[in-house]
């Protein structure tokens, strides 16, 4: 994933995401979730965002748990990122905005339906 400041998006997803750094250069950095999952952040601080263009238009990433969610929107709430919380299609959804404005969806299945075999239809969205 592009970005523009990689120490700010950096801080911003170990502390959203819950994810340590594994490998980093002057340039990039990967992160590393407990469950192995990972994200790598590459900066450009002069490149463009188009919204039309082909990129990352958002992330979607499915936490561990629904406190997991909850601690997830107080980092959003403090970082004056969060859009939006709901339930949809068998999914608590919560997004925010990462600190290039890039959106990011984040998914918990709602009780019961903890077998999905769909995605949000929010992602269609966009």
């Amino acid at each position: 994933m592009v970005v523009r400041d990689l120490e700010v998006s950096e801080l911003f997803y170990r502390e959203l995401l819950n994810l340590r750094a594994h490998l980093a250069s002057a340039q990039a950095v990967l992160l590393v979730a407990p469950t192995g999952d990972r994200l790598a952040l590459r900066e450009l601080a002069n490149a463009p965002h188009f919204a039309g263009a082909v990129g990352v238009r958002f992330l979607v990433w499915t936490v561990e748990s629904a406190d997991d969610l909850d601690r997830c929107e107080r980092v959003l709430v403090a970082h004056g990122a969060l859009v939006s919380r709901a339930v949809e299609d068998g999914w608590n959804l919560l997004e925010g905005r990462d600190p290039d404005g890039t959106r990011v969806v984040l998914v918990f299945p709602v009780p019961g339906a903890t077998d999905r075999t769909t995605l949000p239809s929010r992602i269609y969205q966009y």
